[in-house]
């Protein structure tokens, strides 16, 4: 158990690896971003087994940040690259701050359904990551989470979750809008997840986040995606009050 009254992990590295054991050889499984505040569930050494803001749990280092009695109270969340197109190492995307940086919004503004599309576009280029969620690296579902968070819906970590949550809104291919979503897998297990760009196009994040097309008379189509179709949601129905 978490010692003396420190309860709870604030990240103060860009972003802190989140593992399923005490271990840096186990599997990482998601990242907690700068500022975060995590819950501390127990602790093994420097190892804290923590609860992160999206209710997702495991083990990270304590030399990524500080123990504290209380939570963060940041007041803005870093949504925009600065004025170069760059995000800044230190504060990525989705890091909560005490300042009104260049690039950062109220962290209790949301930027609405319209603004998906031309947000997830500011991530383009930046490189796949293994359970990352940040403009330092971003999978598949990472990109989706922390997309989704910052327009004002909250929505699971991983892709397989993610199918769940959108699961009664469930569209063709062919009807879905810019920001919908695309899932891909195989023997019922989805495996991938991207943004739709309207139709059979995607923004998506596979070595790196990208716009390719699912439509084979596209120059920029990806036949492995094709052949990893699954289904296809509309997301127009959770933003709705």
């Amino acid at each position: 158990m978490p010692t003396s009254n420190n309860n709870w992990f604030i990240v103060k590295s860009g972003c802190a690896s989140v593992y399923q054991k005490a271990d840096f050889n186990s599997p990482c499984l998601t990242e907690a971003i700068y500022g975060e505040s995590c819950q501390i569930l127990d602790q093994d050494g420097n190892w804290l087994r923590i609860k992160c803001a999206d209710g997702y749990e495991g083990w990270v280092n304590a030399f990524y940040g500080d123990m504290s009695p209380e939570k963060n109270k940041p007041t803005h969340i870093m949504v925009f690259p600065m004025e170069n197109g760059y995000y800044d190492p230190k504060f990525p995307f989705g890091a909560k701050v005490t300042e009104n940086l260049p690039g950062s919004i109220q962290i209790m503004d949301t930027l609405g359904l319209d603004q998906v599309i031309p947000v997830a576009r500011n991530l383009l280029g930046i490189p796949y990551k293994w359970g990352g969620k940040s403009s330092l690296g971003i999978d598949c579902s990472g990109l989706v989470q922390a997309v989704l968070k910052v327009c004002g819906l909250d929505v699971p970590r991983d892709s397989t979750q993610q199918r769940d949550f959108f699961a009664d809104d469930g569209i063709q291919v062919d009807e879905a809008e810019s920001g919908d979503l695309h899932f891909f897998g195989g023997d019922g297990k989805v495996t991938h997840v991207g943004f739709s760009l309207g139709e059979k196009g995607i923004l998506h994040s596979q070595g790196y986040v990208k716009v390719e097309s699912l439509d084979p008379s596209d120059e920029n189509v990806n036949f492995n995606l094709i052949d990893m179709y699954m289904s296809t949601h509309s997301i127009q129905c959770k933003f709705r009050p």
